[in-house]
């Protein structure tokens, strides 16, 4: 029989043993202590979206575009005769911006909203036909593009054009692919000059809090999307019709899982602080959960940094493979989001207002 003194110790090595680093990191995320936070305005939140969120991100998203644009101007102006080597890097481009324009647009607002940029270089679903068409038509540089309509254009018909049908050098199809890449270049460029000349510190208050408000509602809605658009709504759908298998954004380039991310992570970034001490206002973005603590309302910070622990766990390393993890994924979505209407919105005084982001 164990005497009580080895039994203690044996109690406390089964302990110290039940506390892996995945159990670690969870606690250091839903237990970080209480910082001390400086009193923060909209206008802090607001500068802090303007200047250290879109600005930097809008610039990286220039970039990548200009490297996808001239990747297929490279590729379409050699010699025809597919070459599997260098659709590849095409491929690995447009991957690249992809991913940049998702860390911009994941919480549209203010000149995404203003320019319908969504809309103008990620209209889903993909129109085959409308792409076809486009192509026959021939159209060469920005006037011409304008007349054609966005079901044919952006990230989504250009995925379907290195693909689903894969495009071949010295053909019409390949030159209308450039051609769509420089009109992705053109609006990314407008994003980046439109965040660039905004300046949140001249506005009156009423634009300021018009602003606040417009980006908490516009977070609430693409957290929604991420749950229900982008990963419940194929899964019911596939369910509910003969379909094989679902059908998620970017599966056509493999590339939903790291959509999901950037998605997700994007979400975190503007809604919980990684940072154990809290800046300043106007040195760099401000989340949510700070403005909170700056508020006082810092056992609501507390349990909203939980949920997103929570959710972190069930969102990691998620893919259209995961199948059995998809639906509990969303559920976890689906409670930050009744959270951030029922609790988090009505201690920043915002309204939340119907987004066509909603689901059933």
């Amino acid at each position: 029989m164990t005497n009580p003194v080895c039994r203690r110790i044996l109690l406390k090595l089964a302990a110290v043993a039940l506390f892996t680093p995945a159990t670690a990191n969870l606690a250091a995320q839903s237990s970080r202590p209480d910082i001390a936070t400086p009193f923060y305005k909209p206008e802090d939140v607001v500068t802090g979206l303007y200047q250290h969120w879109a600005q930097p991100r809008s610039a990286a998203f220039v970039d990548a575009a200009k490297q996808m644009h001239l990747a297929l101007t490279t590729f379409c102006g050699n010699a025809p005769g597919s070459s599997a080597a260098n659709i590849r890097e095409v491929r690995s481009a447009w991957k690249a911006a992809a991913a940049g324009w998702e860390r911009l647009s994941a919480v549209p607002f203010g000149p995404l909203i203003e320019r319908r940029s969504v809309r103008a270089i990620d209209f889903t679903p993909t129109r085959p036909s409308l792409i076809e068409r486009a192509i026959k038509q021939a159209p060469r540089g920005a006037a011409a593009m304008e007349r054609i309509g966005s079901p044919a254009k952006g990230f989504p018909a250009l995925e379907w054009l290195l693909w689903e049908k894969p495009i071949d050098r010295g053909t019409q199809a390949c030159a209308y692919a450039v051609e769509v890449a420089a009109d992705i270049t053109r609006e990314a460029e407008a994003l980046k000059a439109a965040f660039a000349d905004a300046n949140p510190g001249d506005w009156d208050p009423e634009q300021t809090a018009d602003a606040f408000t417009e980006f908490v509602n516009q977070w609430v809605g693409s957290m929604e999307r991420l749950r229900w658009q982008e990963i419940e709504r194929p899964v019911r759908e596939a369910k509910s019709t003969s379909r094989s298998a679902a059908r998620f954004p970017r599966q056509l380039s493999g590339a939903t899982s790291a959509s999901w991310a950037t998605h997700w992570a994007s979400l975190r970034e503007l809604a919980v602080s990684k940072e154990q001490e809290a800046p300043q206002p106007g040195q760099a973005l401000i989340p949510m959960e700070l403005y909170l603590r700056g508020r006082g309302h810092a056992a609501l910070a507390q349990r909203w940094q939980q949920a997103f622990g929570q959710a972190g766990t069930a969102m990691q390393g998620l893919s259209p493979n995961t199948q059995s993890r998809l639906l509990p994924a969303a559920k976890r979505l689906a409670t930050i989001k009744r959270m951030a209407e029922d609790e988090i919105a009505p201690a920043l005084n915002v309204s939340i207002g119907f987004s066509d982001a909603d689901g059933d």
